[in-house]
């Protein structure tokens, strides 16, 4: 055998179509067969360089044996021949004859040249069936696992320290919004996945309660209904579906999570006209490049705290949202991005009654000696007659590394009963940098953010070189937020707030939010005596999750 026939059969018999090791097949790690294969490959060919010699069969070059000449002119040019032959030959040098494909008499013999290359191949292929097995085993239990449904349980607590600065008017306008510490949010819940098609959420919330239309809390302290949907995933056409109670689809402030929002509450006009949690219907997926999302669904109008709407009389709602990714950066894993999207909802209202306001972006129980309060909605409309109305927003992201600007703009278009139409409209424009290096994360699958990724937790720890420090991420914060409920008859005041805030992560999943509001309200409509008024608010919140 030739060395050259040795080196094709050690390279061929591993790089061929008919081998699995470098050819990604469904289901099969291929760069592992790499790792552990490459190094035996290398050092079988050095085995073969070094053993070269010890081979028959490849041509080895004569050696010269006399100076070269100059060049003949009268010579033929053929292939670089035309040099004269010698005059003269050492008598000390003794040609060998060396003929291709036949032993080299003046070597050793080396019989075990062929055994060597065939125990590297039979080692190589063991290696390789060991790998196959590996992976066969691997998939068995990935399918085993599909064929179940699995359980993880997931909770978050945010705890809310607020002090309010109202001046006369203001406390006069709206009433006393009072000071206090309050469990926010307190949630928990359960969710996972099933045969790698099924996805389910459900969590119940043991800190909110429900309120009427009067802002005064419900007497029954039952917990409340978050979300609790199930999904049906990867299907054609529609691509993935959600049945149960679950955010509408609307706007990037309202599906964003709260325990990932960069303030302590949504922008006001988020708050006062965007459709929230209702039980419903809905389809969403994305296209293959994750650069556009739809979803689309239908819903009850207005379901309480508990998914219930009774009585019923006609309430529905038809909506939508879409989203276009027009610039990400792949290398930089969306460190840079820029965002935009559209929603739209049609509702036709419960009972033809439909009610809007807000409270000033920051929502605390309040324990009064006549009845359980919450912050009081510094604007908001009486209870108005109304057969239907359109709500409809844009949105706009761009993160440029650790800086992030979003916008949204939404209003109302309702149709009152016996009554002009309505026109109520707000939406707001925030920023915020992370001084520490980070970036708010993207999910190109459904057009939202999600969990901050921090380079260093909070920490600290002496060592044998001394008190190491880990100081976690620092978030800087503004927005300006507004929005205007008067319209026709309609009187439900005007509101601004001026946000700014520190955000300290010192996990990935805790954090400590300062938050600095001041709230300017042009109330007239509300109280025909009141003047524009003003309050100061100071926030502190406490959160974690798992």
């Amino acid at each position: 055998m030739s060395i050259t026939e040795v080196h094709e059969r050690v390279r061929w018999s591993h790089f061929s179509s008919d081998s699995s090791n470098f050819i990604l097949r469904e289901g099969q790690p291929a760069m592992r067969s790499i790792r552990v294969k490459l190094p035996l490959l290398l050092l079988a060919n050095t085995i073969l360089a070094l053993a070269s010699p010890l081979f028959a069969g490849d041509a080895i070059p004569e050696p010269i044996t006399g100076s070269r000449q100059s060049r003949d002119p009268s010579a033929p040019d053929v292939d670089g021949a035309g040099f004269l032959e010698p005059e003269e030959t050492s008598p000390d040098v003794v040609p060998i004859n060396y003929a291709v494909g036949e032993p080299n008499e003046a070597l050793p013999p080396a019989p075990a040249g062929d055994n060597l290359v065939a125990d590297l191949i039979k080692r190589l292929n063991n290696v390789e069936d060991q790998l196959k097995k590996r992976d066969a085993a691997d998939k068995k239990t990935a399918d085993a696992a599909a064929r179940k449904f699995t359980v993880r349980p997931f909770g978050r607590v945010h705890i809310d320290a607020v002090s309010f600065r109202q001046d006369s008017d203001n406390r006069a306008t709206v009433g006393p919004a009072l000071s206090g510490i309050d469990f926010r949010r307190a949630r928990f819940g359960l969710e996972g996945e099933g045969f790698d098609t099924f996805f389910y959420r459900f969590d119940v919330d043991f800190a909110s309660l429900d309120s009427n239309s009067n802002n005064t809390l419900s007497s029954n302290k039952r917990p409340v209904v978050v979300d609790a949907y199930f999904d049906t995933m990867n299907l054609p056409v529609v691509g993935n579906v959600r049945v149960g109670r679950f955010r509408e689809p609307f706007g990037l402030d309202r599906l964003d999570s709260t325990h990932d929002l960069p303030f302590l509450e949504r922008a006001i006009s988020t708050n006062a006209l965007v459709p929230f949690r209702n039980i419903g219907v809905m389809g969403f997926d994305c296209n293959d490049s994750e650069t556009r999302t739809w979803s689309y669904g239908v819903f009850t109008e207005n379901s309480n705290a508990y998914g219930e709407e009774l009585p019923l009389s006609g309430g529905i709602a038809f909506t939508g949202r879409t989203t276009w990714l027009p610039y990400y950066d792949e290398l930089a894993e969306g460190r840079y991005l820029a965002h935009l999207g559209a929603s739209y909802s049609y509702r036709v209202a419960t009972n033809h009654l439909a009610r809007f306001g807000t409270t000033p972006e920051v929502v605390i129980k309040q324990d009064t000696p006549i009845t359980l309060l919450q912050t009081p909605r510094f604007v908001n409309t009486p209870i108005i007659n109304m057969l239907d109305y359109h709500v409809a927003g844009v949105e706009a992201l761009t993160t440029m590394g650790s800086l992030s600007i979003q916008a949204e703009y939404q209003f109302v278009s309702g149709n009152q009963i016996n009554n002009p139409n309505l026109f109520f409209h707000g939406g707001y424009v925030e920023a915020m940098y992370f001084l520490t290096g980070e970036n708010r994360n993207y999910n190109r699958k459904l057009g939202i953010h999600q969990a901050v990724q921090l380079h260093n937790n909070f920490f600290r720890v002496k060592t044998d070189e001394g008190i190491q420090t880990g100081w976690g991420a620092w978030e800087a914060t503004a927005r300006v937020s507004t929005l205007d409920l008067n319209s026709q008859n309609i009187n439900g005041g005007r509101l601004t707030d001026m946000t700014v805030g520190m955000n300290w992560y010192y996990t990935t999943r805790s954090r400590v939010m300062f938050n600095y509001i001041h709230a300017f309200l042009d109330a007239k409509g509300l109280n025909k005596t009141a003047t524009n008024s003003g309050a100061d608010i100071f926030a502190v919140r406490y959160q974690w999750s798992f």
